[in-house]
Formats: C-alpha cells, structure tokens, sequence
C-alpha cells in the first residue's frame, strides 16, 4: 500500500502561490489542506469544520457595480470566514475591504468601493 504525502507550506508561503488545478498543500500554519484552481492565489481550503467549503467567481456587471454588491448561492455558516480575491489582484480584508451581509458580499462604503470596474472578476471562498 502506498501512502501518498502532499507538500507541507506555511501559509505565508501558500498565500504568495497561484496552486494549479492539480495541486494540493497543507498549510502548516492553519493546520488544513489547500487545493489549487489555476486562478486564486494562495488556494482554496479542501474542507471546513461545520460544513463544505464552496468558491464562486463572479464577473461583475454594471449592476453589481451600482448595487454595489453580489449575492452568494447560499449564505455562509462563517461570513468571518468569507474571503475576497480579485483576479490578476490580491486578497481583500473581510471588514475592511467588503462585508458579509446575510448571502450578500457588500463593499458599500468600504475599501472596494469606487475601486472595482465593469468586468472585474471575483473569487469568493466562503
């Protein structure tokens, strides 16, 4: 029987890293593992206490940008938990950047607003 052991990475070092589809770490730091999808920096957790793990990229409208939010497929059990990225861009701060209200991700007021253009894509992880 074989054991197959994946790489072992910090997540300071993970978060720098653009994990292809193919890849998984574990991320000693928070003590999980990480898949990777060729498009989120530092991947996406490959499973949650209390519930799964769901990713959803939205590219934005001009309606998204004037409502200033998106809505998720269904809200999420951790909304601390939700994180931001923007493609070809960084993570944004949950509380600074944008907020979690009910199954929306609003940035109303916050770091994001007046920053995110038509046609920007979104990757929320929550």
């Amino acid at each position: 029987m074989a054991v197959f052991k994946v790489p072992k990475i910090s997540a300071e070092q993970r978060r720098q890293l653009i994990l292809g589809s193919a890849e998984i770490v574990y991320d000693t730091t928070e003590r999980i593992y990480y898949g990777g999808n060729d498009i989120l920096q530092g991947g996406f957790p490959l499973g949650s206490i209390g519930g799964s793990t769901f990713v959803e990229s939205f590219t934005l409208t001009q309606q998204d940008i004037d409502n200033k939010k998106v809505t998720l497929s269904t809200e999420p059990f951790f909304p601390n938990t939700v994180t931001l990225t923007i493609v070809g861009g960084i993570s944004q701060v949950n509380g600074i950047d944008f907020e979690v209200i009910g199954s929306d991700i609003s940035w109303d007021g916050l770091g994001l607003d007046n920053f995110l253009e038509i046609s920007d894509t979104l990757i929320i992880q929550y």
